[in-house]
C-alpha cells in the first residue's frame, strides 16, 4: 500500500505530481507547484486568477483545477498490485474536473469528495464540481452514461447533503446542493 503523512511530506512518497500547471499555483505553505510538483497525502492545491493545474494520481485519477479553485487531499491510499485503495478530496472552492481512475473504478465507494454542504461518490466516470460558495455547490456528470456507444462501463455520482441522495446516471445532467 502506498500512503503518505502530510505532517512529513518531504520524507514521504509522493501520491501524485502536477502534470500541468499554468499561472499562479501554490500549495498549504504558499510554495510554487510547477509541472512535475510532487503532491502529497494532506495536501491542499490552490489556484488563483487565470491559473490552472492538472494532477495525475498513482492510481490514475485525473484532477483539473480550474482558476481560483481550493482542494485538499484528505486521503490517498493505494495498493499498484491489487488496485485497491481509499481517495478522499475535498473542493473548499472553484472548479474542479475529475476523471476517476482504479481506486474507483474497482470500489466506488472509496472515492468521495467532499463539497461544502455535501458529499459526492463516484464510479468509472468523468465529473465536474463547482463549488461557487459555501451555500451552493453544482456536480455534473460528463460521462460515459448508460448508453453509450462506445462499451464502455457506465459511470454514475451519488451526490449527498446528509439528508437526502440522488444518483445522477446520465450525461449532461447537474444536480445542485444549497443552503
Amino acid at each position: 500500500m502506498i500512503g503518505a503523512n502530510a505532517s512529513n511530506a518531504s520524507t514521504s512518497k509522493f501520491i501524485g505530481v502536477i502534470g500541468a500547471a499554468i499561472g499562479n499555483i501554490k500549495n498549504q505553505n504558499s510554495e510554487k507547484l510547477i509541472n512535475g510538483s510532487k503532491i502529497f497525502h494532506g495536501d491542499t492545491i490552490i489556484s488563483e486568477t487565470k491559473s490552472n493545474a492538472q494532477i495525475l494520481f498513482l492510481d490514475q485519477t485525473v484532477l483539473t483545477l480550474g482558476e481560483d479553485s481550493e482542494l485538499t487531499i484528505d486521503e490517498f491510499i493505494y495498493d499498484p498490485s491489487s488496485h485497491e485503495g481509499s481517495f478522499v478530496s475535498n473542493v473548499k472552492s472553484g472548479t474542479v474536473k475529475f476523471i476517476t481512475g482504479q481506486i474507483s473504478n474497482n470500489n466506488p465507494d472509496n472515492l468521495e469528495v467532499k463539497i461544502p454542504l455535501g458529499t459526492l461518490g463516484a464510479r468509472g466516470t468523468e465529473f465536474v464540481v463547482l463549488s461557487e460558495s459555501n451555500n451552493k455547490s453544482t456536480v455534473v456528470l460528463l460521462g460515459p452514461g448508460p448508453e453509450n456507444s462506445l462499451g464502455m462501463i457506465p459511470g454514475n455520482l451519488i451526490l449527498s447533503d446528509g439528508i437526502t441522495s440522488i444518483d445522477i446516471t446520465k450525461p449532461g445532467y447537474e444536480a445542485m446542493v444549497t443552503n
